[in-house]
């Protein structure tokens, strides 16, 4: 991708040095609206009727177009790339999860993988204070000028560890009432699992919290933007990107778990969704004024979901994958206190202290088919992050696929892929890349070594294990929406060409326009476009030509074990994770 001095170059402007803008007064200089998952074709066809005046108003007064995301479009990536203006091979962040190479396991990402490299620190080593409120990818919270930073997913969804500075809990507990819960706990509600009947008064419950929460959050940008005023405000609204996830289907007839009822009850959820965003735009303009720059933004789009594929099956049958078929006996592991106490003799583990910790070995019965089945002696490739890994020596522990090989098992299974047909006999695969030709940087040795895209994102890959069938009809399962390309982006300030509409915008450009829109220097070396073309007559950028920043903090979740197991039951919960 062309660099963001490149690419302004590539319209015909010569730059020049231009003052910064001042910052000791904390009026709001910018402000950012993420409405999360917010699709045009839900939003223009709302404003024909008439409705989302705050977002119309927006659109009319600025400059719109549509926001092409991350392959695949997800939301760690696509939200970081956003911030950042780079690339997921030089940020690091591909998933809710990320690789620990030199094993097959995975660990939760969080803000240590960019943390000085994101428009939040940027503005704040200029002496520009900072709001962040519930922004993704921002877990664990860090240190911002003399304003707050509110954690957005993947995080713990009470404590105070989720704030900083952590009186802010204390604030948003004096302001709701009560202590600040940031998402639903998605794992009760077993997005991905397929039932002979689909229960409809699961999503009534599920509808309630999404909006109660969301509104205590405008409650809370509400009192923020008003008590703790800031040069740059940052916000995520979340209930969109749920409510499309879990209601998709109840407003589309072509999918195969619409009823009647079901629109009957929950086909207005998902604008109701978007009017509460339009409530959150036009609360926040109220406050910071029609004069500031606002910049709307998501990180993707959305539509329907109607298939599964899956991946480990189709692995298998092409004997890249091999595994053990359950049932089969195995080892188990216990300790001797856990046995005593399981007994009751909880008294007897107390006494004999250290020696609890004996192992004791039994035979069990493996029933339950899953990744520890796999036998890597024979495996060439597995599925990974959405994508699909080779088993390559030197890299994972237990690799067979020699570097020379590796090239080679590429094309063969791309080729495969291509020959992949959907259950109505069309082809299944109409995006199929290799990790370097959408990722460059030093993190790109994290991703995985293809990803690819079926049926227009209506099909997702799923990681279940021991299904006969390449693919799965999605009708009663909770999720069945998902994610596409085209997210948006809007600004609106003095001097943009008002209602005009631009085209090719990519996520990866959203920072350094939005610094550019606020007279801010652009770092040289974000790999974001500047899209001058937000103006009749693009005024000269400044550019900061010093060194891309390194995080020196851990890139992976520091949280406890049974805090990261709550945060990925969760994500499980809602889809993103198998």
């Amino acid at each position: 991708m062309m660099s963001v001095e490149g690419s302004v170059k590539r319209i015909g402007i010569v730059y020049s040095s231009s003052p910064r803008l001042s910052s000791h007064n904390h009026m709001t200089k910018l402000a950012i609206i993420g409405i999360d998952g917010a699709t045009y074709e839900i939003i223009h066809p709302m404003i024909e009727a008439g409705e989302l005046p705050n977002i119309a108003k927006i659109l009319a007064e600025g400059v719109s177009g549509a926001l092409e995301s991350e392959k695949p479009p997800m939301t760690p990536p696509a939200w970081t790339s956003m911030f950042t203006g780079l690339n997921p091979g030089k940020h690091g962040v591909f998933h809710f999860i990320g690789r620990d190479l030199g094993s097959y396991q995975h660990s939760l990402k969080n803000s240590g993988s960019y943390i000085g490299k994101d428009i939040m620190s940027l503005l704040s080593k200029r002496g520009l204070s900072v709001g962040s409120l519930s922004v993704p990818m921002t877990y664990p919270p860090f240190e911002v000028h003399d304003g707050y930073m509110v954690s957005g997913i993947p995080m713990p969804l009470t404590g105070d560890s989720i704030a900083w500075p952590p009186d802010v809990c204390d604030d948003m507990h004096r302001i709701l009432g009560a202590g600040y819960i940031a998402d639903v706990e998605y794992s009760k509600y077993d997005g991905d699992t397929e039932t002979s009947k689909d229960d409809l008064s699961l999503y009534s419950e599920l509808r309630d919290e999404l909006f109660r929460l969301e509104e205590q959050r405008l409650a809370i940008q509400t009192n923020f933007l008003r008590e703790r005023p800031t040069d740059f405000y940052f916000t995520v609204i979340s209930v969109t990107d749920r409510c499309q996830h879990y209601f998709w289907k109840f407003q589309d007839p072509n999918h195969a778990g619409y009823t009647e009822e079901g629109a009957k009850l929950y086909g207005e959820v998902i604008k109701d969704s978007y009017r509460l965003a339009d409530k959150f735009v036009g609360e926040a303009r109220a406050i910071i004024g029609d004069e500031t720059p606002i910049a709307l933004v998501s990180d993707h789009g959305f539509g329907p979901q109607y298939h599964d594929f899956h991946i480990n099956t189709w692995l298998e049958q092409q004997g890249y994958l091999v595994r053990k078929q359950v049932p089969y006996l195995k080892w188990g592991k216990l300790h001797l206190g856990g046995v005593l106490h399981r007994l009751g003799l909880g008294f007897v583990e107390k006494i004999i202290g250290p020696l609890g910790k004996i192992p004791i070995y039994r035979p069990r019965m493996k029933k339950k088919a899953d990744a520890s089945d796999i036998d890597w002696s024979q495996t060439k490739a597995f599925a990974a992050l959405h994508g699909i890994c080779v088993n390559l020596q030197n890299r994972e522990p237990e690799g067979i696929v020699s570097d020379d090989d590796y090239a080679s098992t590429i094309d063969e299974i791309i080729i495969k892929l291509r020959d992949i047909k959907m259950p109505d006999g069309s082809v299944a695969c109409d995006g199929i890349f290799k990790k370097e030709e959408i990722y460059s940087g030093p993190r790109t040795t994290e991703a995985p070594d293809l990803q690819f895209q079926m049926a227009g994102l209506s099909c997702i890959t799923k990681e279940c294990w021991g299904e006969s069938e390449l693919f799965a009809l999605r009708k009663n399962a909770p999720i069945s929406g998902q994610h596409r390309f085209n997210g948006i982006f809007a600004i609106s300030k003095p001097g943009v060409e008002a209602g005009k509409v631009i085209e090719g915008m990519h996520i990866q450009d959203t920072a350094p326009t939005l610094l550019y829109a606020i007279e801010q220097a652009v770092p040289a070396w974000m790999d974001g476009n500047i899209r001058g073309d937000i103006y009749a007559e693009p005024p000269e950028p400044k550019w900061d030509r010093s060194p891309e920043p390194q995080s020196d903090l851990p890139a992976s979740s520091d949280t406890d074990d049974a805090q990261s197991q709550s945060i990925e039951d969760s994500l499980r919960g809602l889809g993103y994770l198998q």
